[in-house]
Formats: C-alpha cells, sequence, structure tokens
C-alpha cells in the first residue's frame, strides 16, 4: 500500500498541473513504486495483483535487462563475482591436483616400462640360457660316450623339432669339419674361419647375432625380406685328458627376439606404440625401430627429432660359464603417447573448473533473489527521500570442501601399493615389508617370520562355482585374516590365492621363533575350519603355510619369498592344513629336482625304452603284454618309475612320454598284424589322468591308429581310477568315443581309489585290474581276500573280465584262482622284458612254474 498510496499522490499532483501522467510512469517504475499498478486505457491508474506478463513490452524488456545487466543489477553483480570466485578456485584446485597427477603419472609411466623391459630381458636371458644348457648336455653326452656319433644326427634333429628356435646344430671335429649336423646341412663342410668354431674351441660361447655366411642359401629370409640373422651357442667337447676333440654349436634364428619383444609389446593397452631397442655389450645396436638417431646406446638421448621419450633400461645377466649376452635392453614410448591421460587430466580439470564457475554462478543467482532482491525494492523505494530506511536479512553459507589432493593421492597411492579386491597390500608393497622386517631383525638380533598362506583346490573351486564366487571367497580370507592378526601386522595378497603374512620381534632364539610363526599359522588355519559365508552359499576353505624364519643372515627379499615358496610346496605335498617351515635341504632339493627335470626332458625319447611284461590266461597262455617305461640314465643307471612318472606328471612331460609309447605300441600292433603267432596279442598302455584330460586325445589316438595302421581291438587303455576323479562326464565320454574306435579299457589300481558304482555301469569297461597291494599278502590276510573276492563279483555283475596284476608266487595265483580270476599279470610270469625277449616268450605256455626271476 506504501508504493500505491504514493503512487496516488504524485499522480493527483501531475494532474493537479495539467502534465501528462504517462510523462512520469517511467521515473515511477525505475523507483519501484507501480509494481503493484498498470496503466488505464484511459491514462490513469488501477491497481491488480503482481503479474509481469501484463506489463507492456517495452517496460518487461527494461526490466529484465535491468535485473541481468551486472552495471544495473546487484543480483547479477553478486552472481558473476561469485563465478570468477568460482573459476579462480577451480583454476587453483586443476593447477594443484594436475601437478600431483603429473607427478604420480609419471612415475608409473616410467614404472611401466621397466617393467616391460625386465619381462624381456628376463625372458631372452632364460631363452638363451636354456640352449645353452641343451647344447651343454647333448656335449657332455658326448664327451662321456654316452651318445653315439652315428646316432647324433638323428638326437640333434629331434631337439631341433622340439625347439624351433634352432636354425641349424652341428657336430665339428677340432678341424673344423662338420661330422653331424641337423638336416644334413654343411655335412662333411669346413667351418673351421667361423667365429662360434674359434670361440667354441676355447671355451663355452654365446655371441651376438650375425648375418648367415654357410647357411644363407638353405634358410628363408626373415621378417620384411632381411637375410636371416643367427646367434651362436658353441660348447667344446674333451677327451679323457679335457683336450677339446671337437665343437657343438647351434645358431638360434634371430626372429626369435622379435617374437619376444613382440609378445610383450602387443598386447599393452596404451596410447600409441611401445619401442623396443637392443644393445650389446658394448652399446652397439642389435635391434632398434625405424626411427633411431642414436649411433649407439651412449648416444640415445629422451629428446629427439622424432619427440621427446618416456626410457626405461634393463641389462640382461651374462650365460653362466659364457662370455655370452651382457645385452641392455631399452624400451620407450613417446611422452605424447605415454603422458596422454596427463592431457586429458588437464582437460578434465578446466572442464571441471568452467562446470564450477557455472554452478557457483547460478547457485548465487538463485539465492541472491532471494537475498538482494528485498534490499533493491527498499532501495529504489527510497532513492527520492531524504531519510533511508534500510532492512535487510544476510544469510551466511559454509561450504565444506573435500581435500580432493588427498583423496587423489590416496587413490594413486592405493592403486599402486593396494590390491584392489582385498584392499590388502599388494606385491610391491609387500617387498618393503619384508626388508622392515629384515632391518629390525638385523637391529634387534630378534628374529621376524615370513607365512606365505595358500588355498588348497582354490583353482577348482574356481573352476566350479565360478570367478565372482572365488572373489568373494578372497575377499572373506582377507577379512579374516586381518582379524585374526595384530594391527601392526603385514597382510598381503601377493598373486591369485597367495596371501603373505609378515612377523616381526619372534625372539633371539630361532627355534622359538620358529615355534611361535607356526604356532600363529596354526590358529590360523583352526580357524579355517568355520565356514566362509558368501553370496553364494556356505564354504569351507582349506589352506596351507609355508614359514621362512628371518635371521641376522643377509638374505634378498626375492630369496626370502622363494624360501617361502619352496616351504608352502613341502605343506601341499604333505596334505592340506599343513605348516612347513623352510630348512637348507628344501633348496638342495628344490636345485636337485631342477636338475632332474632338465635331465628327464633330454632324455625324451633317447634315454627311454619300453619294456614288456606279459599277460596270461588261467592257462598259462600269453594274450598280451603290458608295455613299461624305463628311464636308463647314463650316469644313475636304470631310473626307477616311482621317480621320473610323477615328475613328468607335475611337469605335463608325460604328454610327451604317453604319445611316444601309444605310437611305439600302435607300431609293434601293426608289425604283429601278419604274424599268426602274435597277431592275436593285445597291448596294453597306461594312460594318465592328465593325459586323458586333454582337450583333443580322442584325435590324438585317432590320428596315431591311422598313421600306423594299427587294429584298434589290439590296443588297450589302462586308466587309473584317478583318472575318473577330475570330470567323470568328460572321461565317460571320451571312453566311448574311443570305444566306438574298436580299443578295449581296463581300469587299473581297482579298488584303491575312485570306485563308484553308478558310474562303473557307465563307462564301456572291458577288464577291471586288481592292484597288486591286495594280492601280495592274499594267502595270508583275509581281508585281502575279501576285497579280491568282492572285485572279481563286480566283475562278473558288470560282464567284464579281471586281471590281477602282482602275481609273484604260485601260492597267490593259486588262491586267485580259488577265487574266480582268470587272468595274470607278474613277475611268476615273467619280469618286464625287452621286445624280443618277449616275443621269442610269446608262443610258450607259461604253468606259473617258472621262478620269479625269470
Amino acid at each position: 500500500m506504501y508504493a500505491g498510496t504514493r503512487a496516488h499522490r504524485v499522480l493527483g499532483a501531475v494532474q493537479t498541473r495539467g502534465d501528462s501522467p504517462a510523462l512520469y510512469i517511467p521515473s515511477l517504475r525505475a523507483y519501484g513504486c507501480l509494481r503493484g499498478f498498470q496503466i488505464s486505457p484511459l491514462g490513469g491508474l488501477r491497481e491488480r495483483p503482481f503479474n509481469g506478463a501484463t506489463y507492456p513490452d517495452t517496460f518487461m524488456k527494461d526490466d529484465l535487462l535491468a535485473m541481468l545487466s551486472p552495471f544495473r543489477s546487484v543480483r547479477a553483480r553478486f552472481a558473476m563475482a561469485m563465478g570468477i570466485l568460482g573459476l579462480a578456485f577451480g583454476l587453483l584446485l586443476t593447477g594443484i591436483i594436475g601437478y600431483r597427477m603429473e607427478r604420480n603419472l609419471r612415475d608409473a609411466a616410467h614404472d611401466s616400462l621397466d617393467a616391460i623391459a625386465t619381462n624381456i630381458a628376463h625372458r631372452l636371458g632364460q631363452d638363451v640360457g636354456n640352449r645353452h644348457r641343451e647344447v651343454a648336455l647333448m656335449a657332455d653326452l658326448l664327451t662321456n660316450n654316452l651318445l653315439f656319433q652315428d646316432s647324433i644326427g638323428q638326437v640333434i634333429d629331434g631337439l631341433k623339432a622340439r625347439q624351433p628356435v634352432y636354425a641349424w646344430i652341428g657336430f665339428v671335429d677340432r678341424h673344423g669339419k662338420v661330422l653331424a649336423a641337423t638336416d644334413g646341412l654343411l655335412l662333411g663342410k669346413s667351418v673351421g674361419s667361423r667365429p662360434w668354431f674359434k670361440s667354441g674351441m676355447l671355451g663355452s660361447f654365446v655371441g651376438d647375432p650375425h648375418e648367415a655366411v654357410l647357411l644363407a642359401p638353405y634358410v628363408t629370409p626373415g621378417e620384411d625380406g632381411e637375410p636371416p640373422r643367427f646367434l651362436d651357442v658353441a660348447v667344446p667337447l674333451l677327451d679323457e685328458k679335457k683336450a677339446v676333440v671337437g665343437v657343438l654349436g647351434a645358431h638360434l634364428y634371430w626372429d626369435w627376439v622379435r617374437s619376444v619383444v613382440r609378445a610383450e609389446t602387443e598386447d599393452l593397452d596404451r596410447k600409441g606404440p611401445v619401442e623396443v631397442l637392443i644393445a650389446d655389450d658394448q652399446g652397439q645396436w642389435l635391434h632398434t625401430p625405424h626411427q633411431v638417431v642414436a649411433k649407439n646406446l651412449s648416444e640415445l638421448q629422451a629428446k629427439t627429432p622424432f619427440g621427446e621419450y618416456v626410457v626405461a633400461r634393463q641389462a640382461i645377466k651374462p650365460v653362466a660359464n659364457t662370455n655370452g649376452l651382457g645385452w641392455t635392453v631399452v624400451v620407450r614410448e613417446n611422452v605424447d603417447y605415454a603422458h596422454a591421460p596427463i592431457k586429458d587430466n588437464r582437460r578434465f580439470m578446466l572442464l571441471f573448473a568452467t562446470v564450477l564457475a557455472i554452478v557457483f554462478a547460478l547457485f548465487t543467482w538463485v539465492v541472491g533473489g532471494k537475498v538482494v532482491q528485498p534490499i533493491v525494492r527498499l532501495a529504489r523505494a527510497t532513492q527520492n527521500q531524504n531519510a533511508l530506511a534500510y532492512y535487510g536479512s544476510d544469510t551466511e553459507g559454509e561450504n565444506a570442501h573435500a581435500d580432493e589432493t588427498q583423496l587423489l593421492g590416496q587413490f594413486m597411492n592405493r592403486l599402486a601399493h593396494r590390491d584392489l579386491l582385498t584392499g590388502l597390500s599388494n606385491r610391491k608393497e609387500v617387498n618393503t615389508h619384508i626388508s622392515q622386517a629384515m632391518e629390525l631383525t638385523a637391529a634387534t638380533q630378534s628374529h621376524g617370520a615370513l607365512l606365505l598362506l595358500n588355498l588348497d583346490n582354490f583353482g577348482v573351486f574356481n573352476n566350479v562355482k565360478g570367478y565372482e564366487a572365488g572373489d568373494q571367497i578372497l575377499v572373506a580370507v582377507a577379512k579374516r585374516l586381518g582379524s585374526l592378526l595384530e594391527e601392526d601386522t603385514a597382510l598381503s595378497r601377493i598373486n591369485g590365492d597367495e596371501f603373505v603374512i609378515v612377523l616381526q620381534d619372534l625372539g633371539q632364539e630361532a627355534e622359538q621363533a620358529s615355534a611361535r610363526a607356526v604356532a600363529i599359522a596354526q590358529k590360523i588355519l583352526r580357524s579355517f575350519t568355520a565356514p566362509f559365508s558368501i553370496a553364494a552359499g556356505t564354504y569351507t576353505v582349506h589352506a596351507s603355510f609355508g614359514v621362512y624364519l628371518i635371521s641376522t643372515e643377509p638374505c634378498a627379499v626375492s630369496d626370502a619369498l622363494l624360501y617361502a615358496e619352496l616351504a608352502l610346496r613341502k605343506a601341499k605335498h604333505l596334505g592340506k592344513n599343513q605348516v612347513a617351515v623352510f630348512t637348507q635341504a628344501m633348496q638342495t632339493e628344490l636345485a636337485a629336482q631342477v636338475k632332474f627335470e632338465e635331465e628327464l626332458t633330454a632324455a625324451i625319447p633317447s634315454q627311454l625304452a619300453i619294456l614288456y611284461q606279459p599277460q596270461v590266461n588261467e592257462h598259462g597262455r600269453i594274450e598280451g603284454a603290458e608295455l613299461l617305461v624305463r628311464w636308463r640314465h647314463p650316469e644313475k643307471g636304470m631310473v626307477s618309475p616311482g621317480l621320473f612318472i610323477p615328475l613328468a606328471e607335475e611337469t605335463g612331460l608325460i604328454t610327451h612320454i604317453g604319445r611316444w609309447v601309444m605310437e611305439a605300441a600302435c607300431r609293434q600292433i601293426k608289425q604283429w598284424q601278419d604274424d599268426p603267432g602274435k597277431q592275436h596279442l593285445v597291448l596294453a598302455v597306461n594312460v594318465s589322468a592328465k593325459e586323458f584330460a586333454s582337450q583333443d586325445y580322442v584325435a590324438q589316438v585317432q590320428r596315431i591308429l591311422n598313421e600306423t595302421g594299427a587294429t584298434p581291438a589290439r590296443l588297450k587303455i589302462e586308466l587309473t581310477e584317478s583318472a575318473l576323479a577330475s570330470d567323470v562326464e568328460d572321461v565317460i565320454a571320451k571312453m566311448h568315443a574311443l570305444k566306438e574306435l574298436g580299443l578295449t579299457f581296463s581300469l587299473d589300481d581297482f579298488g584303491t581309489g575312485f570306485s563308484s558304482l553308478s558310474y562303473l555301469r557307465r563307462m564301456p569297461i572291458d577288464q577291471l585290474k586288481i592292484d597288486q597291494s591286495f594280492v601280495r599278502n592274499l594267502a595270508r590276510e583275509n581281508n585281502d581276500a575279501s576285497i579280491v573276492r568282492t572285485v572279481i563279483a563286480l566283475g562278473n555283475s558288470l560282464g567284464v573280465g579281471v586281471i590281477a596284476e602282482g602275481v609273484e608266487e604260485l601260492a597267490q595265483k593259486d588262491r586267485l584262482a580259488q577265487l574266480g580270476c582268470t587272468h595274470y599279470q607278474g613277475y611268476l610270469y615273467g619280469k618286464p622284458m625287452p621286445l624280443t625277449d618277449f616275443e621269442r616268450m610269446s608262443h610258450l605256455v607259461l604253468l606259473g612254474r617258472a621262478s620269479a626271476g625269470q
């Protein structure tokens, strides 16, 4: 009413003077006196509720401009000021966070390239070292006359076939004449002038790559049509007086290096290409990309005409007992690509600052409309009055800003040092924990301990329940471990289902410290008896512990982890829920096992022999034989299958051995097919669970049958019950597929393992083999007799035959016959023997009167 009353007074005075009211309306509106009035068609005013839409257009535009213009509106000036403040704050925050992120991202880019260089250097050094050991082992066999010259060609051809990296392997006498070579290349020619031969006469040699010379006409060009290049390995051959009598040399394709580089770099998730350079021990380039300005390693700079690079270097360790390698691997990436995340971050932060300024301005505009508008109205209404009545309201807001710099730093630190799944320390951080424990032990003389935990059969759980459930189990395990340990105890997850616990201050006495560490491990294992509840259900998880005691003796962190791994390996062999403490004997055992594995790899198939043990019927007639593999070691003599077969299964070599035995059996069956005295013989081949589990096993057998032309009905596959315990449905499907080809099956060691009648009824079994452990005490143990009787009855009910192995005494055979067993195998009828001996006796009737030594 104040504005309306004042307007009436003013207009009344105007009309008294005779002036037109329209001349004064703009001024009145500017002073805020006409907000509640509009002009009547007759030139007067009438009161109405405020509605901007009823103003004339000229007045609406003038009011809108007055409201938006920072020169005419307090509200606009306030919003602009807050927008500028928001922009300044955003730019400042962008600078601070950008600096921190750039520093972290630069370090991360270099660390990533350094990891690539380390992997390439390790692969190259390891591959060359393995090839040198292979050549050295073969040279040692030649030196000790364990490999005859007339068979070396076959052996080195086999080695070249197994390792495609070999371009050529040759046996050269001391005059430089090639006596034996792969594929017969350079046979009889002289290589006496070649550097590798001269160096090999002086000692073990690993050279740098060079273009092919003598072999150039026989090999295809390298990648991009380049001339073929080789890397040389040479080992001297010595006589009894340690005099050099020749050299065993090998050429490795240089393209192998390119394949290693490609394998380590082609699948990287990076913005641009990663370049790999390799220099020799003199700094000269051996492998480079196309754009390299530096002539050698010493001239290599981060800044080049082609751009600036992030560079990482890693040296390759020399091959033991040679002067070879000593190369340097250089991995570099253009800064524009390596630091691309930095540029992306800058763009994001600038956009963030802009958006922040706009948000500040809009927020101020909305709030200012409520805060400033009453003040503006009052000021306009009193501008022409001498006394200024001013009142208003002021509100103060507080903005709580999170310290984004700190949060970002914590996030980057988490990426670098934390396992994202469990939140525990990762492998990088655990090295720091172990180093700190070692330093504390050295300072206080109080032992620490490294506990390596591994979940038992976790891979099976993942395959059955899925990886999501597996991840949930890992998180649950991490939580339980954290609840059982003290707050200052370092707990990490380093790989898959492996966790590391670093204990400190366990005591100055080694036995006491070891006992305390074992007690903590056993406490954790006891807690694992309580099931873990996850979204997929409730499950019990078993684990094993390997313990390494940290003492005052110097030890590298990597070695400490290795020792804990060896102890864990020992615990796994003991069974589930076991704890093993590292001892020096474990390291010695590992070294011996590694050597044994290398020797076994080299022994296939030159040192392996197949022996035949007769299988006879109740009338003593030989119906076939089981093929048994023996290893004639050049130094250790005949190696027991109990030693090398488990190792072959563990390393996967069993598949190569099994395929070789299968091929030998089929070739022998083919040879007997036209012999009336032997064509009825059935050969039994043992097939391991790992071998039978391979996806293409049926196709492998079919291929061997097709290649050899063997009659499938004369081939019997012996499966152990352990083969049925992994994936029964897959085993049954493969057995039926092989049965359709015509093969027969015998279930070996029956009664010692799986023995599920429901599955046996579905399997196309032709024979059950009674395990020798039940036959051994058959004449004296009623329990064993009961088991044998049950197996024979089961075979009769299933309609399959039964054979007993390990029959060594006539009393055992007679007892088996009384119980209903009609087929026998064992020393009573003959030890495992060479093929020629078996063929000589295959027509005989063995009545079991021969001695066990026959």
